[in-house]
């Protein structure tokens, strides 16, 4: 139990440290919480929004790896999608709008109608939370 407890004292140190400071806050049921991002834009400062047709909400979420050196393909994003750096750090170019460097901690609703790319251009390794806000396939 010791060992246990231990652990759990060591993990949530770790996330405590890692997370950026934010105001702590209650959540419906009177929860405590820490706020981690409220927002009705993207990065880039555009409105969040869904595509116009019939649209059947979808939420999936993926932890994504990216080794040193690792570069995504160029893509876009027509629904929300919040993301959370969990380690390391990640670069996203933005065609048009610049680069933005993201690390451990750092929150943020991806940009849409963007075409954009990530990569890692450390020596270590990275990860995000994504959580994809689609509409059903």
């Amino acid at each position: 139990m010791r060992l246990l407890t231990t652990f759990l004292l060591l993990c949530t140190s770790s996330l405590t440290l890692s997370a950026p400071l934010q105001k702590a806050t209650q959540v419906l049921g009177g929860y405590p919480a820490q706020n981690l991002l409220d927002t009705g834009t993207d990065i880039l400062g555009n409105a969040i929004d869904y595509p116009s047709e019939n649209c059947s909400p979808r939420i999936h979420s993926d932890i994504i790896a990216m080794a040193p050196g690792q570069t995504g393909a160029k893509h876009t994003h027509v629904t929300p999608l919040y993301a959370q750096i969990l380690s390391g750090t990640i670069k996203v170019d933005y065609e048009g709008y610049g680069i933005n460097t993201y690390t451990a901690g750092d929150t943020f609703m991806e940009a849409m109608h963007v075409v954009h790319h990530g990569y890692n251009d450390s020596d270590e390794p990275a990860s995000l939370l994504a959580v994809y806000m689609d509409c059903k396939k």
